[in-house]
């Protein structure tokens, strides 16, 4: 690719404040200094008609914007920028390859996201979890430090 500096893969995150930590699937540094991240996502023909389908148009859902948002906020934060956020997804019967651009703003949201989280995890006090809070989807606590709390809890 013209213009590329750097391509990492698989680039480790670890964000204190938030207690988030995980891998970025792709970073493309430009010689120009631009900074991308890319998050592939591999699906079937249903899931791929599900979301490319007529009702859908492509749009990435709620979950995959705040995960492309958390992993702007880390590369904002190791580098300085980030000017770009894409979903990659891979049709793997078909082969056929499809890009969404997911908005900036996911950035800011995703922190207020885990900043919430964080709030209602301060102190090992684990309030019952609120609907568009914390978690949205069951598999999200495998990603979370509190995961063994909560579980000694249940």
């Amino acid at each position: 690719m013209d213009g590329v500096k750097d391509i990492l893969i698989e680039h480790p995150i670890d964000v204190p404040e938030l207690n988030v930590k995980g891998f970025i699937d792709v970073v493309v540094i430009m010689e120009s200094g631009e900074i991308y991240v890319y998050d592939i996502k591999t699906v079937g023909s249903w899931s791929w008609k599900y979301k490319f389908g007529r009702k859908n148009q492509g749009n990435p859902s709620i979950h995959q914007e705040l995960q492309l948002g958390t992993y702007g906020y880390a590369i904002k934060e190791e580098f300085g920028r980030c000017d770009g956020l894409f979903l990659t997804c891979y049709n793997k019967d078909t082969s056929i390859v499809k890009e969404v651009t997911v908005n900036l703003d996911f950035i800011d949201q995703s922190y207020n996201f885990w900043t919430r989280v964080q709030d209602l995890h301060k102190n090992n006090k684990l309030p019952p979890l609120q609907d568009g809070e914390s978690p949205v989807m069951a598999w999200e606590c495998n990603y979370c430090n509190f995961k063994e709390i909560c579980d000694e809890r249940a």
